[in-house]
């Protein structure tokens, strides 16, 4: 039998009771996959376009139960089959999905809750297929329920999805009657112990002021501080910040930074050692002082005493070239045969003009 083509709802009709005989079982190791051949037909058939016959929901409903079983079956198989029926139906039914919505919809709950994440992704995705093509606003406060009471965090998650969805994709007279159990649905998922549940709901509320802006500042007043913090909105009821009470660091936070108070203070003694420099008109006697206070003089680096002069490789003394004296070169007497010889020592050194030289050789012949 073919269930890729029906053009008569005669046939249509006799093709069903064909299926629905087939689904009529108990599931087990041999039926199963019976089960799942059915359900796979049926799904043909509704592809095919049955759905525009008038005896076509009055005739689903007679397969709901059944389909429900296989959505909840621990068959990964069988229940994907019942997600992907419940899909095309959605898609080929559109509006018209409604009178099977509340059959079918509980079901595919059920899934999202589950601890197999394939089970869960599953579910998540089907409804929100559904709700994108069926809106289904009837489920939201089952949807709204389950987001904010539910004891399983990825119920709570996955309903999170769904809300957005609905929020997303209902029109505004639909979504209209439900608007304050959405809003309670998101002031109460923004504090969700749960993170996921927490970003996709600051997800929907974005799409929810860009929708509904006329109800923004009503929600907003409603909200308690923990929530507006999640949300970024300002708590215009504490007042400004000018009128809040300063905590005993505010002052030392206000307080200039040492780098910029150190520069100040170098900037000026600057001012003030050129104001005392010679031929100024006596302020230099006076001690430098500034807007704050008096500024300490600076330490001056005491001079050392000259030490012996260094003779170079080249034969000139280093004390020479710091002095700025023509730079002498020393030179040992040819003849002597030992070139430490203390007398030639004594007469290269009487050759050094500095006076500072002089004391050395005085000091230097006494020991010899």
């Amino acid at each position: 039998m073919d269930y890729t083509k029906c053009d008569k709802a005669s046939d249509f009709e006799a093709k069903f009771r064909t299926i629905l005989a087939k689904l009529d079982v108990v599931e087990g190791e041999e039926t199963w996959q019976q089960i799942d051949t059915a359900l796979k037909n049926l799904t043909s058939l509704v592809k095919a376009g049955v759905t525009k016959f008038d005896t076509f929901v009055p005739t689903m409903k007679q397969a709901a139960k059944f389909i429900n079983s296989s959505v909840l079956s621990e068959r990964t198989r069988l229940s994907a089959s019942g997600l992907t029926l419940v899909e095309e139906l959605a898609r080929q039914m559109e509006t018209r999905f409604h009178p099977l919505s509340d059959l079918l919809f509980p079901s595919v709950m059920k899934t999202c809750g589950r601890a197999n994440k394939v089970f869960v992704t599953r579910g998540v995705n089907c409804l929100t297929t559904v709700i994108t093509y069926a809106h289904i606003p009837e489920q939201t406060p089952q949807i709204c329920n389950a987001a904010m009471s539910d004891p399983s965090k990825t119920v709570r998650s996955s309903a999170a999805k769904l809300l957005m969805s609905i929020v997303s994709c209902c029109t505004v007279p639909e979504l209209t009657p439900h608007l304050a159990l959405v809003e309670k649905a998101i002031a109460g998922g923004v504090v969700d112990a749960n993170p996921d549940a927490r970003t996709t709901t600051r997800q929907t509320y974005e799409i929810y002021v860009k929708r509904f802006s006329s109800r923004v500042e009503q929600f907003h007043a409603g909200l308690s501080a923990t929530a507006k913090k999640y949300l970024k909105i300002e708590d215009k009821s504490s007042g400004s910040n000018s009128n809040r009470p300063q905590s005993q660091f505010a002052a030392f936070r206000q307080r200039q930074p040492l780098r910029d108070r150190i520069s100040a203070q170098r900037a000026n003694a600057k001012a003030a050692n050129s104001n005392g420099a010679p031929g100024s008109s006596g302020a230099g006697d006076a001690p430098a002082t500034t807007a704050t206070g008096p500024q300490r003089p600076r330490p001056v680096r005491p001079m050392g005493r000259a030490g012996p002069a260094a003779i170079r490789r080249d034969g000139t003394s280093a004390l020479a070239a710091s002095t700025g004296a023509a730079a002498v070169p020393l030179t040992l007497n040819s003849t002597s045969t030992k070139p430490s010889d203390p007398a030639a020592v004594v007469a290269a050194a009487t050759t050094l003009e500095p006076p500072a030289m002089a004391a050395k050789i005085n000091s230097l012949e006494n020991v010899l």
